[in-house]
Order: C-alpha cells, then structure tokens, then sequence
C-alpha cells in the first residue's frame, strides 16, 4: 500500500450534535480515537474540531470501503482529478458527505458540510510527480 496513513477531519457547529459528527467520522476511523478541540467561529461562534488519523492496514481497508462503497462515477472522478487533489506534500485530499457519513454511507461531498481526507502517499523521493504515480495506484 503506498499510504503512510490517513487524516480525517470535521468540524461541529453549535447547530449541529457531536455525536452525530462523531457518528459519520467513526464511518472512516474505524475503532480509532477521535480528539477533539474547542476552537471559534469568525463571530464568536463555538466549534469543535474533531480529528483522528488511520496507519497500515487500516489504510488498505478504508481503500477497499472506497472502492466498493463509491458509485463508479464519483471514483472515476478522483481517477480523473488526482493530479488537482495532490499537494506539494504528497497529500492526496478528499472531501466525503458528512450527512451520508452519518447515515453509513460513502459519498464525495457536493456541499461544505464535509469530513476532509488526507492520504499522505508514499513516493520515493518525496515529490509531487512521484505522488501522482503513487495515486494512481490507490483507485
């Protein structure tokens, strides 16, 4: 597997429960914890950031739910955008519908209520060209 590991990210806002975020994040963490920070909005609003990251054959199973979960249009899609979604730290981001999440569904995200993915890639030397070889391994 070329993954070092997996970062997944959301954001709870006062309007909505973190349980329920916990919930849809757990979808990708499997039993992993999730840590949580209390940050503010721009208006004084609260906000808790919750994280958690995957490593070895974690990675290969979150691939695998990937592959078998995602319509073959929206993996097509990541196919297709590798080369916009790799960073210059060899971070391969993906954005998954928090809603569905919750409901134990795996879906790409079409609004900003999201749980951000970042796959570090293994590419030897660390560099972008090398990175987009590594993706192209993932789907």
């Amino acid at each position: 597997m070329s993954i070092h590991y997996i970062t997944f990210r959301a954001s709870v806002h006062a309007t909505e429960s973190d349980d329920r975020v916990k919930t849809a994040l757990s979808l990708f963490l499997f039993d992993n914890k999730i840590n949580e920070t209390q940050t503010e909005g721009h208006f004084g609003n609260p906000i808790t950031l919750l994280q958690g990251q995957i490593k070895g054959k974690d990675c290969a199973r979150f691939i695998d739910i990937l592959k078998s979960s995602l319509p073959e249009y929206e993996l097509e899609k990541l196919r297709n955008e590798r080369c916009e979604r790799i960073d210059d730290e060899c971070c391969f981001h993906i954005r998954f519908d928090k809603q569905a999440a919750f409901e134990g569904r795996v879906r790409l995200a079409t609004t900003a209520d999201t749980i951000i993915a970042k796959i570090k890639l293994k590419a030897y030397p660390a560099n972008y060209e090398n990175a987009v070889v590594a993706a192209e391994e993932l789907f």
